[in-house]
């Protein structure tokens, strides 16, 4: 699964050609082995009548009901996946699990239709609770398990119940000894006797029904990405300007141990983007989006940062960061005016 670092010589051939005559397949693609260890991990937890089906698809999800898992298209192609590392960073091996696991407790949600059982409401609460993508997460709360970023065990009591699962099923998570003392730890057992419950009875849903699968997506590569690219921040708004010659307040007089600002902030954007969204709640997107106008308004500085002082610099950006996030999610602003 590692992408090329240079995109291939037809890139441009594949940008104009509609996503459904890729010829895109999951079997046989590098994908294959991901599904398999999904699979080994849930036959290891004594599932043994329950195994989703997989399909191709435009982002990672399970149909509402449906006991299928859709995967993102581009990581069955290395071209592809070479585009989305430039786009929106790409899920490497960990995260790649991460998800499939995630995506595989919805599945045995519907699968064996538990959404409907009194025990399901009374532990993660109504199924039918409007879903919000824009939710309010309480930070550091014991009464859920902690899987994807941004607390999204929160979001709804569906994902509850597959960000449980996910933590279950999750080799060497020792969730018995993580969670002692928790309020998710009543949720943890639920799974725990569930699974023992179910483990060789069939699902009552045995087969789901995908929603779009990769033959059926008639956008060109081009046009998918263009769609998924999220209003730009204005970075005007921000007024980041003099607290960015604070972080890097290097002197311009200072000739040694000095590089590019902007070339410290690219080579460690993917790890503070994923640390600031895990913590805080807020859509990686529009974190991904906050932390590339910062680096942009660096560059139009000329800012440098001090190869003695990287892991202080590195400190402040990231709260500085977390802090514009947090105020967002509470008060609907990076900055108040």
């Amino acid at each position: 699964m590692q992408p090329t670092e240079n995109p291939r010589t037809n890139l441009q051939e594949i940008l104009g050609k509609p996503i459904r005559e890729l010829g895109l397949k999951l079997e046989g693609s590098s994908l294959d082995r991901f599904v398999h260890q999904l699979y080994a991990e849930l036959h290891r937890k004594g599932l043994e009548k329950f195994r989703p089906a997989c399909y191709l698809t435009d982002e990672w999800g399970c149909p509402s009901g449906e006991p299928v898992i859709g995967i993102p298209f581009y990581l069955a192609n290395p071209d592809l996946s070479s585009l989305e590392k430039q786009m929106n960073d790409l899920e490497d091996k960990r995260e790649i699990m991460m998800y499939l696991r995630h995506e595989a407790g919805h599945a045995f949600n519907y699968a064996y239709k538990l959404y409907r059982t009194p025990e399901w409401k009374n532990l993660f609460g109504p199924f039918r609770r409007r879903y919000l993508d824009n939710y309010r997460p309480v930070p550091f709360s014991r009464n859920y398990v902690r899987h994807l970023a941004g607390w999204y065990a929160q979001k709804h009591p569906d994902e509850d119940f597959a960000e449980t699962f996910a933590v279950w099923l999750t080799p060497r998570s020792a969730w018995r000894k993580r969670y002692r003392g928790w309020g998710a730890m009543a949720k943890l057992r639920y799974m725990d006797r569930i699974a023992r419950e179910l483990g060789k009875v069939d699902p009552v849903r045995r087969r789901g029904y995908p929603d779009v699968t990769v033959d059926e997506m008639e956008s060109t590569v081009a046009e998918f990405y263009h769609q998924a690219t999220p209003e730009a921040i204005p970075v005007g708004d921000l007024a980041l300007d003099a607290d960015l010659v604070d972080i890097f307040n290097v002197s311009k007089r200072q000739k040694r141990f000095v590089r590019p600002a902007q070339e410290f902030v690219h080579e460690h954007r993917k790890a503070v983007i994923d640390k600031v969204a895990y913590w805080t709640g807020v859509q990686r997107p529009l974190v991904k989006q906050l932390i590339e106008a910062i680096g942009k308004r660096i560059g139009e500085l000329g800012l440098r940062a001090d190869t003695r002082r990287e892991a202080e610099h590195l400190t402040e950006l990231t709260v500085y960061a977390t802090t514009l996030a947090t105020n967002y999610m509470t008060r609907g602003k990076f900055v108040q005016p």
